[in-house]
């Protein structure tokens, strides 16, 4: 789901739930992303956000990130930076958009 709530600023959350086909599957939630963001320019934007993950009876885990996404022609180029369990990771992300009219 994206949200613009104003022209600069805007809401991105990813969640699906994986749900058991038999006995031995367990229930997951997936949050992939809940992130705000701020357009600084018309290719530049700031960030932060959430992602989390529940599986079965375990407890909810979570992490919190800061993003920046640079578009170019070519696609748009996104930075994380995620507190994990006993530190921090960096990611890369690569979105292919295409818009036609």
């Amino acid at each position: 789901m994206q949200i613009h709530i104003t022209p600069k600023f805007s809401n991105e959350t990813v969640y699906f739930p994986y749900l058991p086909l038999n006995q031995p599957a367990r229930i997951q939630h997936v949050l992939e992303r809940s992130k705000f963001e701020y357009s600084l320019t018309k290719s530049v934007k700031v960030g932060a956000g959430y992602a989390g993950y529940k599986y079965g009876e375990n407890q909810w885990q979570n992490r919190p990130m800061a993003t920046s996404t640079i578009s170019t022609r070519v696609g748009a180029f996104e930075f994380w930076l995620q507190k994990v369990p006993g530190g921090t990771q960096a990611q890369i992300r690569y979105a292919l958009v295409h818009f036609s009219r």
